[in-house]
């Protein structure tokens, strides 16, 4: 579970319960934290990062380091959504193209939030 709580100066702080935080930002021009859009980003790219990880490590791959590039593509039409991210993945290490396809495919199949986004998930608000 993730807890917002919007602070006295009207900040957003959000926390897990762990009670690791994130600062979210205020405004669209502000950059004291991240956006919506940013924290959506961030979670795609951590999620296809573990699984990647796993992959790697099951396949025993020589990977060094690796880069993901999340970007959203807003939506022009109502309603008000991202219709589209981009994910770049880019791979250090000793792996040839067939390999690298291989291993993107499969972390993308893995990922938990990609596959939310894919086939969606309801929401339920409720009033506490």
């Amino acid at each position: 579970m993730i807890t917002l709580k919007r602070t006295s100066d009207g900040g957003y702080n959000m926390s897990n319960r762990e009670g690791v935080s994130v600062q979210g930002a205020t405004s669209k021009t502000n950059t004291d934290g991240f956006t919506p859009f940013e924290l959506l980003c961030n979670s795609i790219s951590l999620c296809m990062a573990l699984s990647l990880d796993a992959l790697i490590k099951r396949d025993e791959l020589d990977v060094t380091e690796y880069n993901i590039d999340v970007t959203p593509h807003k939506a022009e039409d109502s309603p008000s959504r991202i219709e589209r991210f981009t994910v770049e993945v880019q791979l250090a290490g000793e792996l040839d193209e067939k390999t690298k396809k291989k291993l993107i495919a499969s972390a993308k199949r893995a990922c938990t939030v990609g596959n939310t986004l894919k086939h969606g998930a309801e929401m339920d608000v409720e009033i506490i």
